[in-house]
């Protein structure tokens, strides 16, 4: 079940363009941040295909605390049922997302957010138990567009956030773009020397009030 598990995250986040309507992401990406679009449109579909490979007592949960009272929880879990299905058995993985809207350094992203969010995990996993065989993934969203927006400028959401330091992507082959979004995501590996970086791919998701949108997904994990 856990290659099952990798091998879909991996195929459902390089194929976003895929899970949504016509144009409908790039318009959701260019209001807010899309981590919680996406997030929730890739556990519908994964919760579908697993328990149609695995069956009713596996559910892929949003938003999970582990402990009702306490406020910490992970963005999502992949979770094995008792028998009855009135509590977990068993965390299959558990997974947290971050989203950039505009491609450019973020220090905060790469640095105190990320390792917060590994620290959180992994202090999950040290509790034995239902989490001792846990995987534990991170999914970082980087967004970019073709041209600066000078249009639309109170309805773009992140229109005030363009510096010079701001790259554009002209088209899904762009190299520049993609060697700048490499260097981005090795801020991970500074921070984190287990993490395996990936080729990034820029995949067009469709085109909000004249300006062409793309994602770059990064998944790291399963992480030690």
């Amino acid at each position: 079940m856990k290659v099952f598990i990798k091998e879909r995250f991996q195929s459902l986040l390089e194929n976003l363009d895929n899970l949504f309507q016509e144009n409908e992401l790039a318009y959701l990406s260019s209001h807010c941040k899309n981590e919680l679009q996406i997030r929730d449109r890739i556990a519908w579909k994964l919760h579908q295909e697993i328990t149609k490979e695995y069956g009713d007592l596996y559910v892929v949960r949003r938003e999970w605390a582990p402990e009702e009272k306490n406020k910490s929880r992970v963005d999502l879990a992949i979770l094995e049922m008792t028998a009855d299905k009135k509590s977990v058995q068993k965390v299959i993985a558990m997974i947290e997302f971050k989203a950039h809207a505009i491609s450019r350094p973020e220090p905060a992203y790469y640095g105190l957010e990320f390792q917060n969010d590994v620290k959180k995990m992994r202090m999950f996993r040290s509790q034995g138990g239902i989490f001792a065989d846990a995987d534990l993934y991170f999914i970082f969203l980087e967004s970019g567009q073709s041209n600066k927006a000078d249009l639309y400028e109170s309805v773009l959401g992140f229109s005030k956030y363009q510096t010079p330091n701001c790259k554009y992507c002209r088209d899904a082959q762009d190299e520049d773009y993609l060697h700048e979004i490499e260097s981005h995501w090795q801020e991970f590996k500074k921070r984190l020397s287990e993490a395996v970086i990936h080729a990034p791919k820029a995949i067009y998701i469709g085109e909000a009030f004249g300006y062409k949108q793309y994602v770059s997904p990064l998944l790291i994990g399963p992480l030690e």
